[in-house]
């Protein structure tokens, strides 16, 4: 098993952490560390969308696009009733 060297400050708010909720210092650091990812993920995401719209041309074009996915299929038949299939046994 890796081995990783903590300083003690941090080991004992680990060990705190740990005891408070019951669950092993392991977790606790999975579980931060996993949180930490999201945040970084959804703050890129937001830095990208801030750079987006900085390009007023480029933020159209992102718009355009996003209104074709957004868009029903336009198959016509949006007034239709479902098309059902009685099962029989």
């Amino acid at each position: 098993m890796p081995t990783v060297r903590i300083s003690p400050e941090l080991h004992k708010t680990l060990r705190a952490l740990s005891e408070e909720e019951r669950r092993p210092i392991s977790r606790v650091i999975e579980d931060a560390v996993e949180r930490y990812q999201k945040e970084s993920f959804w703050k890129a995401m937001h830095e990208g969308f801030a750079r987006l719209k900085a390009d007023p041309a480029a933020w159209e074009e992102y718009q355009s696009e996003a209104a074709l996915w957004d868009s029903p299929a336009g198959d016509g038949l949006e007034d239709e009733e479902p098309y059902v299939i009685e099962e029989t046994e």
